[in-house]
């Protein structure tokens, strides 16, 4: 008998838990990001932003997953926001063998960026994204070069989203 008590016992204060959690997390004032409805402004925002060109290749990949995701369905016509984007790259050695040869670097790529109201020309958001990837330095110059690339994407793809939930919740906060 004692055993159905216990579990009937945690099954009660599993749905109390769950009760309050619901009712913290509605009190709290949380609305998602992505949500339908009311909240269209900042999809429509999205949609209206057009991306400057990057240099560089990293600054392509960086630029073609920011189109991606901010406009799905294709660049608007009359696109109301300009965002630019400085894309700066370092390299350093992370592990050192004795003889003073690298056999581990991270590549750290910085990206500062501005989403600028193209009709006023007035700066309306600024901010910045950091990514570190790392690699490893082979004896083979091609593997090393193939692995250098690699983390140079996984790099330029970890920023463009970090941009991306960085503009998406700027458009969410503004009123318009």
């Amino acid at each position: 008998m004692s055993y159905f008590k216990a579990s009937r016992r945690r099954y009660i204060s599993f749905l109390t838990a769950v009760g309050f959690s619901v009712l913290v997390v509605t009190a709290c004032g949380f609305t998602p990001v992505h949500r339908s409805g009311a909240g269209q402004s900042a999809r429509a925002n999205l949609a209206l932003v057009s991306v400057a060109a990057i240099a560089g290749r990293s600054g392509l990949l960086l630029r073609n997953r920011l189109l991606e995701k901010l406009s799905p369905r294709g660049v608007a016509d009359v696109p109301r926001y300009q965002l630019s984007v400085q894309l700066t790259s370092s390299t350093e050695a992370l592990l050192i063998q004795l003889d003073n040869s690298p056999t581990r670097n991270n590549l750290k790529m910085n990206a500062s960026f501005e989403l600028t109201d193209i009709s006023s020309d007035v700066t309306v958001y600024r901010g910045g994204a950091i990514s570190v990837g790392s690699y490893n330095v082979v004896e083979s110059q091609f593997a090393t070069i193939a692995a250098k690339k690699n983390a140079a994407d996984r790099a330029a793809r970890e920023i463009a989203e970090d941009i991306y939930d960085l503009v998406i919740i700027y458009f969410n906060g503004v009123k318009s």
